[in-house]
């Protein structure tokens, strides 16, 4: 998009586990959010160079595998590990909106569309709700993981079917939803990603602390979908 900047940049989290789909949202309110988040990554790493760098252990943690450059220098600490990168998220210029579908065991492709248009419905409304209370102009990329061309596609027809119809449309204007295949994700995407893991993680085992899922629930924009996680969203 031409004349893009960073802040006009939001990135979108996304996982499943036991038929329980988690979308995050996650935006920048204001504009060197992302350089921040790049030059605390960057320190992180300097600070870390000597006791964590050296014959790294690749994929030896969730954290790890979620996201590489976020955990990377800290994988030879990986008892401090969550709560640094929980630390490091509460102190960026963002906000989320978390979404969850509970798909059961058995159900058609044809309920495909109904799961994304919650779980976009569900962040998007949280999301036009803090631009109403926040007089702020919307983004206008929303950046998303990419799958297979087809459900890459679907994604594409039921945003661009839905975002006239809701209540927000003129605060959300001309979004637009692409999707990163690139090897590495972008930092913000790993922040997204990892905060979809800390909330399908919680929903698992709710009784497991976790600094991470804190710092997510503390940034939650309300009304975000599934907003008290004290149980089961939308059914699809």
């Amino acid at each position: 998009m031409t004349g893009l900047a960073p802040e006009h940049v939001a990135f979108v989290g996304q996982t499943a586990a036991k038929n329980v789909f988690v979308q995050i949202l996650c935006w920048p309110t204001m504009p060197a959010a992302w350089s921040m988040l790049a030059e605390a990554v960057a320190a992180l790493r300097a600070v870390r160079n000597g006791l964590s760098m050296s014959n790294p252990v690749l994929g030896s943690s969730w954290m790890q595998q979620v996201a590489p450059q976020l955990s990377g220098p800290l994988e030879r600490e990986w008892g401090a590990a969550e709560s640094t990168v929980a630390t490091l998220i509460r102190r960026l210029p963002v906000r989320f909106a978390a979404a969850v579908v509970e798909h059961e065991p058995g159900q058609g492709q044809g309920t495909d569309a109904m799961r994304h248009r919650s779980l976009f419905s569900g962040c998007l409304t949280a999301y036009d709700t803090y631009l109403k209370n926040s007089n702020q102009r919307a983004f206008r990329l929303m950046l998303a993981p990419s799958h297979s061309a087809a459900e890459n596609d679907l994604r594409q027809a039921v945003l661009a079917e839905m975002l006239p119809h809701m209540d927000g449309s003129e605060r959300l204007g001309t979004l637009e939803l692409a999707f990163w295949s690139g090897a590495a994700s972008p930092l913000p995407m790993e922040v997204a990603q990892l905060a979809a893991v800390a909330v399908s993680r919680h929903l698992q085992e709710p009784a497991q602390v976790s600094p991470l899922f804190e710092a997510v629930r503390a940034r939650l924009a309300p009304p975000s979908h599934f907003h008290a996680f004290g149980g089961r969203s939308a059914r699809r």
